[in-house]
């Protein structure tokens, strides 16, 4: 396998991967599916100097932090609960025990129960028994108002599911009724809201060739593109994808902190060295000035890629990139801030190339990942 087709950004990723997160060269060479050969290469590439320094950085800001962790444990300790808890000091006995009981991994329990004033016996009596008898008795008669909700096709209120409950023998009140439904969002239909229609304006630089054909029969027959960003302390760092649709695989990336356009072209770059497409191959994006962009098209040209654009305002036209983004955000960035942007890099690398393209198991796909059904068509 050549090294040609990996950009200088996918090699410093893996690099870091063994350098700096503990891997060692056939983990990665197994994971990333590069050669160990060529791996090494890379690593020895690395100025040895500053990966030393870097290494003793690293070691003497873990032992700083285990000095004070060390000496600091229990004061921070005392003064973190009641600031994640401040929401539960004055509430119910049983809220600060479910307090304690989400939190009991990072705190421990007899200084929690302290701190909130909770008696530790009656927490594990709790935690035996989380549910009182009350509850017990509303997730009963919930089962009877979605069934009576239900039957109604979903047009009845607390008014009528009362009024059936009633029937059916129970003694419950209304206000009970309205308690459990408002509680777990049952609420009657009354009409609908029509959908609005997204009919943006069409691309005067290039059609939307794709329109919305997100089903193809052979790898790289169409690709789609998107820019999104990611949120770290230095600032943003903005991330542009290649999918293949046939297989959802994500076949070109680049992370950068600027929107340039060389964002998109090292994006493409790498998708055009990794499959090598023997045929032209349709690349779909949005109307963003990095797609409309004279070296774009010039790219495009050069290696036989023939450009699509959505219509302006509409999201659904490139649904299967927003798919993606919307899986990584959820999946592995959580509304993260990251502290630096190294760090955002390694790990969104390390889902890409790891964990979504390898690993993941795709809904659209038979519940396998892309690169397993890549090798089912060989």
């Amino acid at each position: 396998m050549s090294s040609q087709r990996y950009t200088p950004e996918f090699k410093d990723e893996a690099v870091r991967q063994v350098l700096e997160r503990g891997y060692s060269v056939a983990q990665v060479s197994d994971r990333l599916g590069v050669s160990a050969h060529s791996l090494y290469k890379w690593v020895k590439a690395v100025k040895p100097d500053d990966s030393e320094r870097k290494a003793s950085e690293l070691i003497e800001a873990k032992s700083e932090i285990l000095r004070l962790r060390s000496q600091l444990r229990r004061t921070e300790e005392e003064r973190d609960i009641p600031k994640k808890g401040r929401k539960v000091l004055c509430s119910a006995t049983r809220v600060k025990y479910r307090f304690i009981n989400d939190h009991r991994h990072m705190h421990r329990v007899a200084t929690m129960c302290r701190v909130l004033r909770a008696s530790r016996a009656g927490f594990y009596a709790w935690f035996h028994k989380p549910l009182s008898d009350r509850a017990i008795e509303d997730q009963r008669l919930l089962g009877l108002i979605r069934e009576s909700y239900a039957a109604s096709s979903g047009v009845y209120g607390y008014l009528r599911v009362f009024a059936d409950l009633r029937e059916a023998g129970e003694t419950c009140s209304k206000h009970r009724v309205t308690r459990i439904m408002r509680e777990n969002k049952i609420k009657a239909l009354r009409g609908y809201k029509a959908p609005r229609r997204i009919v943006g304006r069409p691309s005067i630089l290039a059609p939307n060739r794709l329109n919305r054909a997100f089903t193809v029969d052979h790898p790289d027959q169409a690709w789609v593109t998107d820019i999104t960003y990611i949120r770290t302390w230095q600032g943003w760092l903005y991330l542009a994808v290649v999918v293949d649709l046939y297989a959802r695989k994500v076949v070109g990336w680049s992370m950068k902190p600027t929107l340039a356009r060389e964002i998109v072209l090292d994006a493409l770059l790498m998708a055009v060295w990794r499959r090598k497409p023997k045929q032209r191959v349709l690349v779909h994006s949005d109307q963003g000035t990095q797609y409309g962009s004279d070296d774009w098209r010039r790219f495009c040209a050069a290696h036989n890629l023939e450009p699509s654009m959505s219509r302006r305002g509409n999201c659904w036209d490139n649904a299967v990139a927003e798919s993606f983004f919307s899986s990584l955000k959820k999946e592995r960035i959580r509304k993260r801030v990251y502290k630096t942007r190294d760090l955002a890099r390694a790990d969104i690398f390390d889902y890409i190339e790891v964990f979504y393209n390898r690993s993941r198991r795709h809904s659209h796909l038979g519940d396998v990942s892309p690169e397993a059904f890549e090798r089912a068509l060989l």
